[in-house]
């Protein structure tokens, strides 16, 4: 889902030096359903490898961070230069653009954070986001934005 980043998001060779190995373990991680798989892969790296380095924690996150992009209807995200770019569904007639998730999505940005703005590319939709410097912190932003609930008018 993070098509392109600046960050060092990798296993290391000296963590895990076998390249077969490493391949192995990042279609596992690709393959991880939900937080129990995930939780369950993370502790076999531990056991299996010794304490796990930040840039494999990171692996983990994105991870995480990939399904909430789902949620938040992006179909791909890129993180460069401290700028966080999630791409809406290419279609402009798509039902989700009507969805309680992006109506909530937009009042989030709209109401609960100023870091993010909505630009129109031809027919595509990409939110900005400025300042996420770290995957931690890009997790916690589009967690955030996933929780996010409008107010009920009543």
């Amino acid at each position: 889902m993070v098509r392109n980043t600046d960050l060092e998001i990798l296993i290391p060779d000296k963590y895990v030096e076998s390249i077969t190995e490493r391949l192995s373990l990042y279609s596992r991680l690709e393959n991880c359903q939900n937080e129990k798989d995930l939780q369950d892969l993370y502790q076999e790296f531990k056991d299996r490898f010794g304490d796990v380095p930040p840039p494999v924690q990171d692996l983990f996150t994105i991870v995480r961070c990939r399904w909430l992009a789902v949620q938040l209807g992006f179909e791909k995200m890129i993180l460069k230069n401290e700028e966080l770019k999630c791409f809406f569904v290419a279609n402009p007639d798509s039902p989700y653009f009507q969805s309680s998730s992006f109506l909530n999505l937009l009042d989030f940005i709209q109401t609960s954070t100023n870091k993010a703005r909505l630009k129109q590319v031809g027919k595509n939709g990409i939110l900005i986001v400025k300042d996420i410097s770290t995957v931690p912190v890009m997790h916690d932003f589009l967690a955030r934005a996933v929780n996010h609930r409008r107010p009920v008018v009543a």
